[in-house]
């Protein structure tokens, strides 16, 4: 039964923090619930706040963009971080209108994502009770999920939901509509054959996908076994059939991969993708931010990795010194990240893709000094530095450690916030930080105009 009474709105928040780029991020979760629900009869309609809707800004390369941002005050915490503070995402004002136009709600889902960008969370829920006072929220994604008790109490949300959302949400939906179905069946499908609702933008040019679910591997300093107990695949001939349609319907040029672990198992998963991909003669342009596993880089995945046009390759290697290796469960050496380096490469044939390697920065008891030489021995390997700042999250291993350094971190997400503990994990003032940051931005700079040379 499609019951179009029951309008339930979809919305994906601000961020409130000292800097945010629009990297192919797409809020997939509540994408995912947002199909989730159309399929079994619910109308649904969706306001990303995140999305510029016609408000000035920069684009970037392949499909990038900067959002749109106001300059708003500081939470007081952040008082001593010299740094500008923004609201990314449309102005508040626009919000409020599209709130007031959109079919009334039934039920309103609003999702979230890093733990600290709370407040943005907050204030959108704040909006939507100021327009539709007796409408419940419903409030899920990273945040809700890491810091449940956190969002149940300050949120302001109707219900908080931890974990993935689709079946959860509909079984919510259910429950107050007063619908039954066989959830255990439904269960059991959601896990592979559902797609992203992207039909709910206006217009698209690049979007986010994952063609599996979950991670195998277990670093001290990643929550993804919160949100997917298990790791499973999803067949290849549907994840090309998910891509064919965004390139052949909604004409997307740009697609990035968000999953957790690509190429883990290649011969059964991601070579069979790329096989058909190139074989069908889909040819969009490939991104992977999320880094890859370089230990399964060799010359015959190297070689359909650019033969099906893969244009940003990440890698995921976190840095030299033994405590970082500990950390992400010894998940990559040195000569298997060179192996991989060289086979793309190799590979490459001249077309310039861009390869970066990620290194982390700002862990509990990690030292400026083995930040240096990470970033020193990327450089000698000829690619490009991609830093990334250690955040604390909740659930994880390293978490504990940084409860010891930090003991407010268990109480207020705001701490978690990279600008933040990076410091606090290494002991160091923001100015040396930043010289930090600015060596790796001079060293890239050497390099890109090296290869233009």
């Amino acid at each position: 039964m499609n019951d179009k009474a029951h309008n339930i709105l979809l919305i994906n928040p601000w961020i409130h923090d000292f800097a945010a780029f629009d990297l192919w991020v797409k809020p997939l979760g509540l994408l995912y619930v947002g199909s989730t629900l159309q399929l079994f009869g619910y109308n649904v309609q969706l306001i990303d706040c995140l999305y510029n809707y016609g408000y000035p800004h920069k684009e970037r390369q392949y499909g990038t963009k900067s959002f749109y941002s106001e300059q708003i005050e500081k939470p007081s915490f952040f008082n001593n971080i010299p740094r500008t503070f923004k609201r990314y995402g449309i102005p508040q004002e626009e919000f409020r209108k599209r709130l007031k136009v959109v079919p009334k709600p039934w039920m309103i889902c609003v999702t979230s994502h890093m733990t600290y960008w709370y407040p943005g969370v907050f204030e959108v829920i704040e909006i939507i009770k100021s327009i539709f006072p007796s409408v419940p929220v419903i409030l899920g994604g990273i945040y809700a999920t890491l810091c449940l008790e956190h969002a149940k109490a300050n949120s302001g949300a109707d219900y908080v939901i931890e974990g993935a959302g689709e079946l959860e949400v509909l079984k919510l939906a259910d429950k107050i509509s007063g619908k039954e179905r066989d959830y255990y069946n439904v269960g059991k499908w959601l896990e592979t054959e559902i797609v992203p609702a992207y039909e709910l933008y206006p217009e698209l040019d690049s979007v986010s996908m994952i063609t599996s679910r979950g991670c195998p591997y277990r670093c001290s300093y990643c929550a993804s076994f919160l949100f997917e107990s298990k790791f499973t695949f999803r067949r290849p001939e549907n994840v090309v059939a998910e891509l064919e349609k965004y390139v052949k319907v909604l004409g997307v040029e740009d697609i990035a991969f968000f999953d957790d672990a690509l190429l883990v198992d290649p011969k059964r998963h991601i070579v069979p993708i790329l096989e058909l991909l190139i074989k069908k003669g889909i040819h969009p342009r490939f991104h992977t931010p999320n880094g890859i596993h370089p230990k399964y880089i060799d010359r015959r995945l190297a070689r359909l990795l650019r033969m099906a046009g893969f244009q940003t390759i990440r890698l995921g290697f976190e840095g030299t010194s033994t405590a970082v290796q500990r950390a992400s469960k010894n998940k990559v050496s040195c000569r298997e990240l060179e192996t991989a380096l060289h086979n793309l490469q190799e590979a490459d044939e001249g077309r310039i893709i861009d390869i970066g390697i990620y290194i982390l920065i700002g862990m509990p008891g990690q030292t400026i000094d083995e930040v240096v030489k990470a970033i020193e021995y990327i450089n000698r390997l000829g690619a490009k530095i991609k830093m990334t700042e250690y955040s604390p999250v909740p659930g994880t291993e390293e978490f504990r450690e940084a409860t010891q350094l930090c003991p407010q971190v268990v109480d207020e997400p705001l701490i978690h916030n990279k600008s933040t503990f990076t410091t606090v994990g290494m002991g160091v003032d923001y100015g040396t930080f930043d010289e930090v940051k600015a060596m790796a931005k001079r060293l890239n700079a050497g390099l890109r105009d090296s290869l233009h040379a």
